[in-house]
């Protein structure tokens, strides 16, 4: 390759780094727990979580437990979790949204209070809290600076072979780094490009659509919604009799044995133009566009959609969300991908800090300025601090259940994350010794982690090995994470010391240095 062409590429994956890397931490990290969000709403909520999994369900018992019939001919869902034992009915309607969840032993309602913390999670990874489109528009740019910044990696990294197994621990600290950050890049490759580009096309759905109604319905998005979704109910305001969605159920799966329902969409119940969909994944294939759509007055289907039955392209499109969110293989897979996750996360700040090494020593050869950069400090203050806050609002979710909040805890709950979180930004905004700093987030990221699982054992009795498999499995992973932090908060190198002047040699050696990263 060129010099010109390996510098150009370089430059624009360091400057791609630069300038999106504390967003892609926070949409990568807030992934992290929003790939556990089904976990962590179970483990919330002591009542779900006690719970036996149902061998069958009968939605028509279901509807009633859940007194559907309120809702009139406005659309809900209905989402079955038989292996959780409890089936969930909604209508989601802004101030005037309505959830019942509904045990599937007696096909009672229950009561699984008010916390929402996982959806606080999940929200930020999907959207940053920003109105949508326009936060789910910004997730999909940040999914696409990180492809482009994994392609111009890729092209730069031309010695990948020795960089698999290349960790000089008893070097510098900034030749550590890029070690590191070599590695990281290299084992992390698959599992980061495939989340970049899912991420992308999810993020970017709303503007990729119209672009693909116009290639094959000539610019009709509504054409192609048809197509997708299948057709929405035309409310007469004539009243008809509901087939069973029992019986649809079993027609559904005579159709597509290999479909997995987990969502059922009803739109006009009651009225003579109602239709109900059912929805799901494939069992064993990457395919989340599965889906059988009736008429509620008579049964008649009036639309099928298999996606692993299409051409490649849509096969393709219909394997970015299972890929996306894990919505294939078992718990352990879930566990490679987190593992993966936080290895990217660590990808991403180990960039910044190695941008951060290099302008530091250019900065300290012209003028000997300690002051840290800007970058520096919202880099710490920002990613280290989302990770208290994470940690911190679990903790609060567990202390909050007492009160009895029911839907304010949900608020209680937002407002202590972003209070956390910006609180714990403040220390690496002022004073000048972020090594110190960084020492401080570490143990305050391992003691807000902990204090989880202390909080979970006063408040719901539940301590490790006393529960099921999601409370432990929470419970491991937390302990997993604050021993991690711990231990680099043990190990984190000194900061080196400073250059005097007429020390030449030293200066001779990190100039021969620079030349090695530059060349590695």
């Amino acid at each position: 390759m060129e010099q010109r062409t390996h510098k150009v590429f370089y430059s624009a994956h360091t400057w791609l780094g630069i300038l999106a890397g504390i967003m892609l931490f926070v949409v990568t990290f807030s992934g992290f727990p929003a790939m556990f969000a089904h976990e962590l709403e179970n483990w919330q909520s002591t009542t779900l979580n006690s719970l036996k999994p149902a061998e069958t369900i009968d939605l028509d018992r279901l509807l009633a437990a859940a007194n559907s019939e309120e809702f009139g001919t406005k659309t809900f869902f209905v989402a079955p979790e038989t292996d959780k034992g409890y089936g969930m009915v909604a209508r989601f309607d802004g101030e005037d949204s309505v959830i019942r969840y509904v045990e599937l032993e007696n096909y009672q309602q229950i009561d699984i209070g008010g916390s929402e913390v996982s959806h606080i999670f999940e929200h930020l990874h999907t959207d940053l809290h920003i109105p949508r489109p326009f936060g789910r528009y910004l997730v999909g740019l940040a999914g696409m600076v990180m492809l482009l910044s994994i392609i111009a990696g890729i092209v730069i990294h031309t010695k990948w072979h020795k960089e698999f197994v290349m960790l000089r621990p008893k070097r510098s600290w900034r030749l550590l780094l890029t070690d590191h950050h070599k590695l990281l890049g290299l084992w992390t490759l698959p599992f980061s490009f495939i989340l970049a580009f899912t991420g992308t096309i999810l993020g970017l759905l709303g503007l990729i659509s119209p672009i693909l109604a116009l290639a094959k319905f000539d610019g009709d998005v509504e054409k192609a919604t048809v197509a997708v979704l299948g057709p929405t109910a035309e409310v007469v305001g004539e009243a008809a009799p509901a087939v069973s969605l029992n019986e649809l159920y079993q027609r559904t799966l005579t159709i597509q044995p290999e479909l997995d329902v987990t969502f059922i969409q009803v739109d006009g119940y009651g009225d003579t133009g109602g239709v109900a969909k059912f929805s799901g994944n494939h069992k064993d294939a990457l395919s989340n566009l599965q889906s059988i759509t009736f008429q509620l007055k008579d049964g008649a289907q009036i639309h099928e959609l298999d996606g692993v039955e299409k051409g490649p392209f849509q096969r393709i499109f219909a394997a970015v969300t299972p890929l996306h969110y894990v919505l294939f293989g078992d718990i352990a897979l879930k566990f490679f991908y987190a593992i993966s996750t936080l290895a990217l996360c660590a990808l991403i700040i180990s960039g910044n800090m190695i941008w951060l090494a290099k302008k530091k020593q250019g900065q300290a050869n012209i003028d000997n300025n300690d002051k840290p950069h800007i970058l520096a400090r919202l880099t710490l203050g920002i990613c280290a601090g989302l990770v208290v806050s994470c940690g911190i609002t679990l903790g609060a979710s567990q202390w909050l259940l007492p009160l009895n909040l029911g839907e304010e805890q949900h608020h209680t709950e937002e407002a202590i994350f972003w209070g956390a979180w910006f609180i714990a930004i403040l220390p690496a905004m002022i004073g000048s010794n972020l090594h110190a700093r960084t020492r401080g987030y570490l143990a305050a990221i391992a003691i807000a982690l902990l204090s989880v699982i202390v909080a979970d054992a006063l408040i719901s009795q539940r301590w490790l090995g006393g529960g099921n498999e999601i409370v432990d499995g929470i419970h491991l992973t937390l302990i997993a994470m604050a021993l991690v932090c711990g231990y680099f908060c043990w190990r984190l190198p000194k900061p080196a010391a400073k250059v005097k002047p007429g020390r030449k040699a030293k200066v001779a050696e990190e100039s021969a240095e620079e030349k090695e990263i530059q060349t590695a």
